[in-house]
């Protein structure tokens, strides 16, 4: 799956959904939103292009949204079988569709079979469903105790630090490189950054844009709302 300028349709606008959807727009990503409920409609539809007030269970609603033109759908409602519906319908409407699902129960693997990902967003949370859907791109695992984020970067080829070693690297002060993305290494000083491997970060969450570009080649500012 490309993660250059994603189509998403998210399906499903409240916190999650919601939450996921303003963080793939601060990556730059389109982002097409259906909800059925009128008054959540109202709350979020200033803060994303295209906001579809239908039940996506209906296939005239869902092709709305135009699935044939999109990288991947995430059903995001608090309802199991809802979003299996959607995903299952929105395959048929684009068979190479990444289909995302959320569950509402921690056993995800009864869903395996049947969509690309399966997510449980009171382990994973909003960010983490973000990361999903975008996949390579520069991603933030997870908020830890603090300020500090840990963050999988894949170095581009035409990065500004492709090629350094982490000794010789000008990273922020307080940025740490941790491991390649598989932990099979602990970074060293004399580890070198090699384009298209990808490796584990700790960061500054005010310098994410900043190793995101020195990494990556590329800036994903990462946002957030209520």
């Amino acid at each position: 799956m490309s993660t250059d300028s994603l189509r998403v349709i998210i399906v499903g606008g409240g916190r999650v959904g919601y939450r996921a959807g303003r963080l793939l727009d601060g990556y730059g990503h389109e982002v097409v939103v259906i909800e059925r409920n009128p008054s959540r409609c109202a709350e979020i539809d200033e803060h994303f292009p295209t906001v579809i007030e239908a039940d996506a269970t209906l296939p005239p609603v869902l092709r709305e949204a135009d699935p044939a033109a999109s990288e991947t759908i995430a059903a995001l409602t608090e309802d199991g079988a809802t979003n299996l519906a959607v995903c299952l319908a929105a395959q048929r409407m684009n068979e190479s569709i990444y289909t995302i699902l959320r569950t509402d129960t921690e056993s995800r693997h009864e869903y395996g079979e049947l969509v690309d990902s399966v997510v449980y967003p009171e382990a994973a949370g909003a960010r983490l469903i973000a990361n999903e859907i975008v996949g390579n791109a520069p991603r933030v695992f997870n908020a830890l105790t603090g300020d500090i984020e840990i963050v999988r970067v894949k170095v581009g080829e035409d990065a500004p630090l492709v090629g350094e070693t982490l000794a010789d690297a000008p990273l922020p002060e307080g940025c740490l490189v941790i491991t390649d993305a598989d932990a099979s290494h602990v970074a060293r000083p004399d580890t070198i950054l090699e384009a298209n491997h990808q490796y584990v970060v700790a960061v500054d969450p005010d310098d994410l844009d900043e190793v995101a570009m020195l990494l990556s080649g590329t800036v994903k500012t990462v946002g957030t709302g209520p």
